[in-house]
């Protein structure tokens, strides 16, 4: 069992808690399970109302009607944005354990910025589901904007996290070299010009499922 120094004066130890070793044995897994949970999400909940296509009666009505499955997929993308912030600390923490010294934060940068686009989407769903009957229409399909376009905080964190992990990848082992070609690979297809960078979506969610099952792994097999 580990223990950890306490304080700055005469060495005193205290026992990590369970949950913190849960975290340090199983974090790496944490990216896979948001994956997982994001798409869940997604096929429930589907893209919102296109603003531009869609009548302002068409808008309402998309959210007046969504059903309790909708509100399963809000709280699905609430607990999505916890298990990201956590994988994002694990993996900083890893490969500030293995000498990386400024790419280290990015991963934990990264999913801050997709924890907070995951904040904002359930925020701004709860409004439209609790009350888009009763707000005025001008505010829905405000709001329904903002949530179509809300993909920016979450290609910022794709970059961030993308880049850091694989340039750091020879430094680490965490993940093999291929792989983090295909991360930097993302990070450009990303970067290009809508709609173009949608690909690199996709292909993040392979690369992050396959380098948290790979970094679990790897992790595992050095401690």
């Amino acid at each position: 069992m580990l223990a950890v120094p306490a304080g700055n004066g005469p060495c005193h130890w205290r026992e990590e808690s369970p949950l913190q070793r849960f975290i340090e044995r199983f974090g790496a897994l944490f990216g896979a399970v948001s994956i997982i949970g994001m798409i869940v999400m997604m096929s429930i909940e589907g893209d919102p109302p296109d603003v531009s296509e869609k009548t302002t009666d068409q808008i309402v009505a998309h959210w007046v009607d969504m059903g309790d499955g909708a509100w399963f997929a809000m709280w699905v993308g609430v607990l999505v944005g916890i298990l990201m912030l956590l994988w994002g600390l694990w993996t900083s923490n890893a490969l500030r354990e293995r000498g990386v010294t400024l790419l280290a934060p990015t991963a934990a940068v990264g999913t801050v910025c997709m924890a907070a686009g995951m904040a904002m989407d359930s925020a701004s769903r709860m409004a439209l589901l609790d009350a888009a009957e009763h707000m005025p229409t001008a505010a829905v399909v405000a709001v329904s904007a903002m949530l179509q376009y809300l993909w920016v905080p979450f290609l910022f964190g794709m970059v961030l996290i993308t880049v850091g992990v694989s340039a750091s990848a020879k430094q680490t082992g965490l993940i093999p070299s291929w792989l983090a070609w295909i991360g930097y690979a993302t990070a450009l297809i990303l970067v290009i010009p809508h709609p173009i960078s949608f690909i690199g979506f996709l292909v993040f969610a392979i690369w992050l499922l396959l380098s948290s099952i790979i970094m679990f792994r790897r992790a595992g097999a050095t401690a």
